[in-house]
C-alpha cells in the first residue's frame, strides 16, 4: 500500500519535470526502478506475469529507437507501472494513457493552441491513467 502511495507521489513530480524540463534525469528513473522492484518483491506474482506486465513499455522503448518520436523516459516509466500492475490493468494504464493524450490532443489542436506537429509530455496523463486503474 505504501510503495502505490510512493509510486504516486513519484509519478506526480516526474510529471512536473516532464511538463517543464521535457527530460527525466537517470536518478528520477532509478528511483522509480527501485520503487517497482520493491513492489514486485511484496507481490507474489511470477517472473512471468511481470514481464507481461512490462511489454507495453517494453514495446514503447522500441518504438521510440525505431521512430524518435516517443521519449524513453515514458517507456521505461511505463515498464515500471506496468511491473507493478501486471499485464491486464497495465495494458488498461497504457491504453487510457493513450486516450486522455489523443483527447488532449484533439482539444488542443480544435482551439488552435498546438499544430500537427507539436510535442506534448506522455507522463501527466500516465499519472492520471495510474490514479484511475488504481481506483478499480
Amino acid at each position: 500500500m505504501w510503495i502505490l502511495v510512493g509510486m504516486t507521489g513519484w509519478l506526480v513530480v516526474s510529471s512536473v519535470m516532464d511538463i517543464r524540463s521535457r527530460r527525466l534525469p537517470i536518478w528520477m528513473l532509478a528511483l522509480g526502478g527501485g520503487l517497482s522492484v520493491a513492489s514486485v518483491l511484496c507481490q507474489e506474482s511470477g517472473y512471468v506475469e511481470i514481464l507481461r506486465g512490462a511489454m507495453p513499455g517494453l514495446m514503447l522503448l522500441v518504438i521510440a529507437f525505431a521512430t524518435k518520436k516517443a521519449g524513453y523516459g515514458d517507456g521505461i516509466v511505463l515498464a515500471f507501472l506496468g511491473m507493478v500492475l501486471g499485464r491486464e490493468k497495465g495494458l488498461l494504464l497504457f491504453g487510457l494513457g493513450l486516450f486522455l493524450a489523443a483527447f488532449c490532443s484533439l482539444v488542443l489542436l480544435a482551439l488552435r493552441k498546438a499544430g500537427r506537429n507539436t510535442g506534448i509530455p506522455f507522463l501527466p496523463f500516465l499519472t492520471v491513467a495510474w490514479i484511475v486503474v488504481l481506483k478499480l
